[in-house]
């Protein structure tokens, strides 16, 4: 009831909602939904689970992708993204390009990252990862530019989905499982004999250089 008479009083509800741990998340979100939909956002934010799927479709029905983007990069749920990224969802590029262009590269939280790359992989959406994997690799470096494991699975995605692409990521990147990376591109299907030659002449292999020009 209190939750009610600050929404329609305007008495800096969001702050109420945010820092006021009795009242009823789904029951005050419900209220907001009409009224302001932002207000109904952060009250199922606050029940940190027990609403997602309200939450989802509050800020689908008003276009709020940026914060449904952040939402979801925060809560690091398996469940939750697999329901956002499903074919059958309508909203899924919206909410996918405020993930890519905002959410994540917001992020400085290495297990918030982590699980979004493992969610895109989940959801067999290797262009979407590297979309993602470029923006947090190549363009964010202060967090997670030099990762290595970032690195490896932006050239490797690269390699099985979008082969053009893994020429330029060799010349930029400088922290990546050079070897093996290298063997990888040289096998079947890819078959990508130039790009394995610069990775072992960065690497300062230049034996296994030489015989890929030979293979």
């Amino acid at each position: 009831g209190i939750a009610k008479i600050y929404i329609d009083t305007n008495r800096d509800p969001e702050t109420f909602l945010k820092t006021n741990q009795f009242y009823d998340s789904a029951v005050v979100g419900k209220y907001c939904e009409d009224r302001d939909p932002h207000l109904a956002y952060t009250a199922y934010k606050r029940s940190w689970g027990s609403c997602d799927s309200q939450l989802v479709e509050v800020t689908n029905r008003n276009g709020l992708f940026r914060l449904q983007a952040r939402y979801l990069v925060e809560r690091q749920s398996p469940e939750l993204w697999e329901m956002v990224l499903t074919v059958e969802n309508q909203h899924r590029r919206n909410v996918i390009d405020q993930v890519v262009s905002t959410a994540l590269p917001e992020s400085t939280n290495a297990e918030e990252v982590s699980a979004t790359v493992k969610a895109f992989i989940s959801a067999d959406l290797p262009n979407e990862l590297i979309e993602l994997l470029e923006k947090i690799v190549l363009h964010k470096s202060a967090d997670f530019g030099k990762n290595k494991n970032l690195q490896n699975l932006l050239i490797l995605t690269a390699i099985k989905a979008d082969k053009s692409r893994v020429m330029d990521y060799i010349n930029r990147l400088d922290n990546y499982d050079g070897p093996e990376i290298a063997k990888i591109a040289l096998g079947e299907p890819y078959c990508l004999y130039e790009e394995a030659f610069l990775i072992y002449k960065k690497c300062n292999l230049n034996a296994e250089a030489m015989e890929t020009l030979l293979t």
